[in-house]
């Protein structure tokens, strides 16, 4: 999965070489989660009740990465009483690195906020990136060449999985927080075989995932802009298949966690890299239930 530090490139070319970069093959696929607390500290004023996840991935190295994603999240918070906020994304990165472009609205109690959108782009996928913030926010601002975008990290992370790496630290931009890009340390676990991981075995929804490898990850997302920072903004724990789909993940957003539990998971079609392209077709409407 496409992570964001709100849950939560460097050309590929330039980080693994383009043949280990294309190694890793991404799928299309349609999933929903479904969220719970897994750890609330006393001092926090804000108490999650619940949440949802409804997430689409789409394409390919050939035709670039869409994914469509809506979350929302029921808190009690002191001061305001309950609230629901709710947070409409689709993004795009081109397979190069030298387009990302965000469209986002956030909802609170269903009133939304001005939509957010984001356009990064490289002259050339491997050069300094130019962005543009347009909203409530407006701004522009410059990336440096290391820095990644989602899906970029996502396949230096599987990449590195597959040779047996460890650790891996990357600097990394989702547009989750305006112009701010963040310094993110994962460490990877010891390789799954097809079948092994026992909650996707017991799982009917994950069947089609049992022939598949994975790996536990742990990624921790620091404020790119301080290299002394030593507390993360978020971290997050889950299982990822060889293939970009994640299973029994853990958000944790320092005052507290939420688990989240796979309900639904539809493999999508994928244009193969050796025919003709034809563009994506219109996204579907992703709904959460409330």
């Amino acid at each position: 999965m496409r992570f964001s530090a709100s849950l939560s490139i460097i050309s590929l070319a330039l980080i693994l070489g383009m043949a280990e970069a294309h190694a890793v093959e991404l799928a299309s696929f349609r999933v929903f989660y479904t969220f719970l607390p897994s750890r609330i500290d006393q001092a926090s004023t804000t108490v999650p009740i619940d949440g949802a996840l409804a997430y689409e991935a789409r394409g390919s190295r050939c035709l670039g990465y869409t994914v469509d994603s809506r979350m929302g999240n029921r808190y009690a918070d002191e001061h305001q009483g309950q609230r629901f906020m709710d947070l409409e994304a689709t993004t795009f990165e081109s397979a190069d690195g030298a387009d990302f472009e965000v469209n986002q609205t956030q909802y609170v109690n269903k009133q939304a906020d001005e939509p957010e959108r984001i356009s990064v782009k490289r002259p050339d996928g491997a050069s300094a990136a130019n962005g543009e913030i347009k909203g409530a926010k407006p701004a522009t601002f410059n990336l440096k060449p290391e820095i990644l975008f989602p899906t970029g990290h996502e396949i230096k992370l599987l990449a590195a999985a597959e040779k047996g790496i460890t650790r891996d630290e990357s600097y990394v931009y989702d547009g989750s927080d305006g112009t701010k890009f963040y310094r993110a340390f994962t460490f990877i676990g010891k390789k799954r075989v097809g079948g092994s991981f026992t909650p996707d075995a017991q799982n009917p929804q994950t069947k089609v995932l049992q022939n598949l490898a994975s790996w536990p990850f742990s990624i921790g997302y620091y404020p790119g802009e301080d290299p002394k920072a030593d507390t993360p903004v978020f971290q997050a724990s889950f299982n990822m298949y060889e293939n970009g789909i994640t299973t029994e993940m853990l958000f944790d957003y320092g005052t507290y966690a939420m688990k989240g539990t796979l309900q639904k998971l539809d493999l999508l079609a994928t244009e193969p890299c050796d025919s003709t392209a034809a563009p994506m077709p219109p996204k579907p409407e992703v709904a959460v239930p409330q």
